[in-house]
């Protein structure tokens, strides 16, 4: 019985893995054949593509998604919580260990918001500012 499982298995991941492979080309295939058809070329599609990531405006700071977070600083460590939901983000002895953990945690596309109340102090440039 353990070996019928077995086998049913492999064949579900082997017809799986075949079956992406023959999908994707013919995917492809069809793409270049539609593209040939209609007599559009390599260098057009380039410059379709350029085009249209021109047109895409810039992403503005206000529109990106935010994550609030709460700062606080115990002996020589700062730590860093979601706001929201409380939950530890990361830890550093400076600022920049902050910014760097933050950054590497979170997508580019988002900014994070420290209100002067949660500890926007500890991650400014110059402490006196």
């Amino acid at each position: 019985m353990e070996f019928d499982i077995l086998a049913f298995v492999l064949g579900c991941i082997f017809g799986g893995i075949v079956g992406w492979r023959v999908c994707n080309n013919f995917h492809t295939s069809l793409t270049k054949d539609l593209l040939k058809a209609v007599g559009v070329g390599e260098s057009q599609l380039k410059r379709a593509i350029e085009t249209l990531q021109a047109s895409v405006p810039a992403a503005d700071e206000s529109a990106l998604p935010g994550v609030e977070v709460r700062v606080e600083q115990v002996g020589n460590q700062l730590y860093v919580y979601r706001l929201d939901t409380d939950e530890f983000l990361c830890q550093g002895a400076t600022r920049d260990d902050i910014v760097n953990c933050l950054a590497t945690r979170f997508h580019k596309d988002f900014k994070i918001i420290v209100s002067e109340e949660h500890g926007a102090k500890y991650l400014k440039e110059s402490p006196t500012a």
